[in-house]
């Protein structure tokens, strides 16, 4: 039976569409030729744009979220809802309590990148590129209101690039990415409980510190327990974890050795005169065996204290934080900062709607290999879109100055651009990637100035399903990149990619 307000064609063409992004998952790896792969990206947005999907209304209650576990597909029984195709998985009752339930759903991802000088030219040149492929699929049980168990596999490949798969980020045949039970109850005052046990994802905050990994093929996720209280409007997040070690094999992904994670996040809303604003205050703790700093590779211990006061809603919006971090490494202690400004202002009366605004972004460096103590900021389990897609620089001692503007074109496409400035924080510390690894040793030079980065990304969400986007990166080395990467005077990047969620 097709779905009311769709005709036959519609409903034929989507469902081919939908076949044909579920049949991804019979394909093996190694049957992925260049025309097979052409052939499966023009054929998503064949189906993309031959999709007659009636437009999702803006008061549905059905959203496809970050992370996936936070959705909640209840609302598929609501009037509000937009009816859709998908609906008959989504939510799949086995009794009369309509709290009793199952949603099954996932995530294909199809990624090209290309990049000139790799790694400011450390890297063989790749010039012909690679395909990122990622697949998820996920089971949410909610067995009563106040029980659930959430299930996620992932199979994520890399296809062609110049001297394999990267460790970690690009490869993972086949593993659990997710799988953990949730407890909930509420107390006679009010305050509402969850307990979650086993494996998951988790984001806190501005994404600064601890984020979703999605710029990456390989997504991040901890194993542990994690404690969630919702007192009035303040959230408090308490947890002890162990960060996942991601290998390329199947189901061999085991907790972190000599790594652990905790800590206590909070934030509470703020009200000053007529604006609203919210707070954080967060404690979070890292033990990591071994660490690699410019100062060299030991067990560190340390311990970040913060506070984050943010407005994302309105025509001005703001996000401004500050992190001191303590702790030891070898037998030196560790004493680093960064603080963090996002800045923006929507002038709704113009055409597309833009916003102008302003980010910068400055952490501590190392001021003496010699000296045992060290001052390299670690950023943790940041977002990997501190410097765009292309993830090429980490913030750690760097100074980022950059202005942006995004614009609405039309109601589902948005384009931003940004032109980064960067300095080193302090020119006898190197040059650090996302994941705090060192990418360029500090040298002889003592340029501070590392170069700029203008880039630009257009995004569009085709149906409630499907999005596409392209992002561009060029890089301008300044005189440390040219000094300390062998004279590469700049380098390039760019992505074109397309989603399916379901």
């Amino acid at each position: 039976m097709r779905e009311p307000g769709k005709s036959v064609q519609e409903v034929a063409v989507e469902s081919l569409g939908l076949r044909m992004m579920l049949g991804v998952f019979s394909v093996q790896n190694r049957f992925f030729s260049g025309s097979a792969t052409t052939t499966l990206l023009l054929g998503l947005v064949f189906a993309s744009k031959l999709t007659a999907e009636p437009r999702q209304s803006q008061d549905d209650p059905c959203l496809y979220r970050l992370p996936h576990y936070d959705e909640d597909w209840n609302c598929v029984r609501y009037t509000s809802h937009s009816p859709d195709i998908l609906d008959a998985i989504k939510y799949v009752t086995w009794s009369e309590n309509a709290s009793s339930y199952a949603s099954f759903g996932g995530e294909i991802r199809e990624t090209y990148e290309r990049f000139h000088n790799p790694n400011f030219g450390l890297q063989p040149e790749d010039p012909g590129g690679y395909l990122l492929q990622r697949y998820l699929i996920h089971a949410d049980l909610h067995f009563t209101e106040s029980a659930r168990g959430y299930v996620e596999l992932l199979s994520a490949f890399e296809n062609w690039r110049v001297g394999g798969p990267r460790p970690i980020v690009d490869e993972d045949r086949l593993d659990f990415h997710q799988g953990f039970l949730d407890f909930r109850s509420t107390s006679k005052q009010g305050i509402r409980t969850t307990v979650g046990l086993g494996r998951q994802e988790m984001a806190l905050g501005s994404g600064r510190l601890v984020a979703l990994r999605e710029g990456t093929n390989v997504p991040f996720s901890f194993d542990g327990i994690r404690v969630s209280l919702h007192v009035r409007a303040g959230e408090f997040d308490v947890f002890a974890t162990k960060p996942v070690l991601n290998k390329s094999g199947v189901i061999d992904d085991p907790p972190q050795a000599g790594n652990s994670f905790w800590g206590i996040y909070s934030s509470w809303p703020m009200h000053a005169g007529t604006h609203p604003s919210h707070v954080d205050v967060y404690y979070l703790g890292l033990d990591r065996n071994p660490a690699t700093f410019n100062q060299g590779t030991a067990h560190e211990t340390r311990h970040t204290i913060g506070g984050r006061i943010w407005n994302l809603q309105g025509a001005w919006n703001y996000d401004a934080e500050g992190m001191f971090q303590f702790g030891s490494f070898v037998v030196g202690t560790i004493h680093a900062w960064r603080v963090a400004s996002d800045t923006s202002y929507e002038f709704s009366s113009l055409l597309w709607h833009p916003r102008l605004g302003f980010t910068v972004d400055a952490s501590s460096g190392d001021r003496n290999l010699a000296n045992p103590d060290l001052q390299t900021f670690n950023a943790l389990f940041q977002s990997g879109m501190y410097s765009g897609k292309a993830q090429i620089l980490g913030p750690a001692n760097t100074i980022r100055l950059e202005p942006f503007v995004t614009a609405r074109t039309r109601r589902n496409v948005s384009v931003s651009a940004g032109w980064g400035f960067y300095w080193r924080e302090n020119v006898h510390d190197g040059l650090y990637g996302i994941a705090g690894n060192l990418l360029v040793p500090a040298g002889s030079t003592r340029a501070r100035y590392e170069g700029s980065r203008p880039l630009l990304q257009v995004d569009w969400q085709v149906t409630r399903h499907i999005s596409c986007h392209v992002n561009y990166i060029y890089v301008f080395n300044g005189p440390f990149g040219e000094q300390a990467a062998h004279g590469t005077s700049g380098m390039s990047y760019v992505a074109p990619w397309i989603t399916y969620e379901f």
